[in-house]
């Protein structure tokens, strides 16, 4: 830990977050309005939550050396390099495959239980299962974005129109229950181009493990394109630590991506 005090004070003196905090609102309802605006953006998109029934993709990345020191079990360098992943909506069912220098690390999430193996030896450390969890359920909104919100979330409202990259965005703010991995509630801010209507960053609470829970992230989508079905996926995606430090945490990328057993991007 003292090994980690100077880098903490460092980053917290280098910058702190201008980003609206994703919290409880003291309306318990959701505002037609915003569920509105999150359909319209699933639409945008495609809807790809409820219209596949396999979607299977595959990412690369690198994490940032503040990140894997400050959270090396759900970062875990050593395996969670590359992966491919398949998504079955129909059957909530994830299994993820990572890869790294320490081998691989399979992850199977079915509704609320997971499993997870490093190099075929199956895990029982709560701690290692808990941030399997919570990455397992953070991709599928990484991937599905407001397509699943739309089905998911819960007392959205609009929050004051904030710019990204040059465009108006919406801000719809809600409420996940059960929450991210093992939380029993989470909470979330989509940013939603005015224009484009799609989903440009999505801010949410981390509170599915002791280690992170007060803290909050946000991930930029970019690279948007259109699959010859129509559907709408981003293809770049950055990772930034909020609360309680600002810092870059994760850059990664789209490799692969199925669609029902057709391949999309190759």
């Amino acid at each position: 830990m003292r090994l980690l005090l100077p880098i903490i004070f460092s980053v917290l003196l280098a910058s702190c977050s201008t980003l609206p905090t994703p919290g409880p609102a003291a309306q318990s309802a959701t505002a037609p309005e915003a569920m509105a605006v999150l359909s319209r953006s699933a639409a945008s998109h495609g809807r790809p939550w409820t219209r596949y029934q396999k979607v299977e993709v595959s990412y690369e990345g690198e994490w940032s050396t503040i990140a894997t020191r400050i959270q090396p079990v759900v970062t875990d360098p050593q395996f969670r390099k590359s992966s491919v992943e398949v998504y079955q909506p129909r059957q909530l069912l994830v299994r993820q495959v990572h890869s790294g220098p320490g081998g691989t690390k399979e992850v199977v999430r079915h509704g609320r239980r997971i499993e997870v193996k490093r190099n075929g030896e199956r895990s029982s450390d709560p701690e290692v299962r808990d941030a399997a969890a919570l990455v397992a359920d953070a991709y599928t909104v990484f991937l599905f974005g407001t397509s699943w919100l739309a089905e998911n979330a819960r007392d959205v409202r609009l929050l004051e129109s904030r710019a990204l990259d040059g465009e108006q965005c919406k801000l719809v703010a809600g409420r996940l229950a059960p929450g991210v991995g093992n939380s029993p509630e989470d909470h979330f801010i989509a940013w939603i181009g005015e224009k484009s209507g799609l989903l440009l960053r999505y801010q949410f609470s981390l509170n599915g493990m002791d280690s992170t829970r007060g803290a909050d992230v946000d991930v930029v989508f970019s690279g948007h394109w259109k699959a010859a079905d129509g559907s709408v996926w981003p293809k770049q995606f950055v990772e930034d630590i909020q609360r309680p430090i600002r810092a870059r945490a994760h850059v990664w990328q789209m490799v692969s991506l199925s669609l029902d057993g057709v391949r999309a991007l190759r």
